[in-house]
């Protein structure tokens, strides 16, 4: 056993065979001290060069035995260099076979990735193609569909005409039948027309009457304004009568353009009351150049109601219109009634709480509602049992019956034949009309 003392040397005389053979190579780099450590050499400084004559013995012996290691380093060396050959050398075909397989994988993936491509290529032009052909398909269905509306239409509109051209011919032929009868009934009897139909207390109508009947709608307006214009057309010498069955009133608005209509007649326009006149029906046979009415016909003024609905701001505004337009309906019926509007309104409410001031034809006449009151009517334009010109429904209507001139009538649940009013067409309108058991609807 080598003591350590001459193992210590071997290495310091190892260590600077290896200096001298690394004099080219760059110093190692200085290792850091731990903090509180002592530092040691990392390099052992080289010496002089060592001469084996110089050697002891047991120098000598240690130079052998470095040598004998160097030797053997050397062959472990050659074994690991020609093990490293062989197994490069046994790994050439490995690498070889792996980097063909590799390739052949990329490619057979690039390949694979193509035909994906192409297929989805192919995909989309048939879903296009597809979808092309199902619009074409809608188009043409859509075409026929609308050929065999057009179709339908045409066949409905064909239908239609064959139906009214026979009922215009069963009617021709009613009326035929109608008038021989009427011919037999009233074979000499011929409409009167009298410049003053008032003969003996008796009202003379001829058949120039206009029916105004139900609530006074737009509707209703253009229809009787119409028929004021035929009359006069026809003759501007006898009077055209307005005969008012029931009315309750109405639209302001339609009353005024009736009212206007009466007044730019070149014809005298008599109005007629048969049962009860109100509200803006009212104020058109007061305000007619004359009126006539029975002892019991009811004629009953008050003051405009509306349904008013909006802000604060627009309820005002439609209150504002409100007061004009009855203060412009009403002012000339107090003027005539030799009042002021103020005086008119009062008595309202003195003859009746609700503000309804309702009379009897007498009472009526004092009242200058109406100007005179008949005990007998005679219409002489009815000569046959023809049916009359159109006319609005009168109270009471039979349920679900669509009335003239826009009011429509249904049941409600208390099992009420209520009355539904189109809706106001003039923004500023109001309706004028009287309703106590609220069989009126308004839109």
């Amino acid at each position: 056993m080598l003591s350590v003392r001459t193992l210590v040397s071997l290495i310091l005389f190892s260590s600077s065979i290896c200096l001298g053979q690394a004099q080219q190579a760059p110093a190692p780099a200085q290792a850091t001290p731990t903090p509180g450590q002592p530092s040691l050499p990392t390099t052992i400084p080289p010496g002089p060069p060592i001469v084996r004559d110089d050697l002891t013995p047991e120098q000598k012996e240690v130079m052998k035995e470095v040598d004998r290691l160097r030797a053997e380093k050397a062959l472990l060396d050659a074994k690991i260099a020609l093990a490293d050959a062989k197994r490069t050398e046994e790994l050439v075909p490995v690498n070889s076979e792996v980097l063909r397989l590799n390739s052949e994988r990329a490619l057979r993936m690039a390949k694979a990735a193509a035909e994906a491509a192409a297929l989805e290529d192919e995909r989309v032009r048939l879903e296009r193609q597809a979808s092309l052909e199902a619009a074409r398909a809608n188009a043409r269905l859509a075409e026929k569909n609308n050929k065999i509306k057009e179709l339908e239409a045409e066949a409905k509109q064909l239908q239609l005409e064959s139906s009214n051209t026979v009922t215009r011919l069963n009617n021709d032929i009613n009326r035929f039948q109608k008038e021989e009868e009427a011919r037999k009934i009233a074979a000499n009897a011929k409409p009167q027309y009298l410049k003053d139909p008032l003969v003996n207390g008796t009202l003379i109508i001829s058949d120039r009457r206009i029916p105004l009947n139900g609530a006074i709608t737009d509707q209703l307006a253009e229809f009787v304004c119409q028929r004021i214009n035929f009359y006069n057309n026809q003759s501007t010498e006898f009077p055209i009568f307005l005969v008012v069955d029931s009315s309750p009133g109405g639209s302001v608005s339609a009353g005024y353009q009736i009212q206007k209509a009466m007044v730019a007649s070149k014809a005298p326009v008599y109005v007629v009351v048969k049962a009860y006149a109100a509200s803006m029906t009212a104020v058109i046979a007061t305000l007619a150049e004359r009126s006539f009415c029975y002892p019991n016909s009811i004629i009953l003024h008050h003051q405009v109601s509306s349904n008013l609905k909006g802000n604060m701001t627009v309820l005002k505004e439609q209150m504002e219109f409100t007061t004009i337009w009855f203060e412009r309906m009403a002012t000339p019926v107090a003027k005539k009634m030799g009042i002021t509007l103020q005086e008119f309104v009062k008595k309202m409410y003195e003859n009746d709480s609700t503000g309804d001031w309702q009379a009897f034809g007498e009472k009526a006449q004092q009242l200058k509602w109406i100007d005179q009151v008949v005990e007998r009517m005679e219409e002489t334009a009815v000569l046959d049992i023809l049916s009359a010109p159109p006319a609005p429904a009168v109270l009471p209507a039979r349920a679900g019956q669509e009335a003239t001139f826009g009011i429509s009538s249904q049941v409600d649940d208390k099992g009420r034949t209520i009355f539904t009013l189109p809706a106001l067409a003039n923004p500023f309108d109001a309706w004028w009309i009287y309703d106590p058991h609220g069989l009126y609807r308004a839109l």
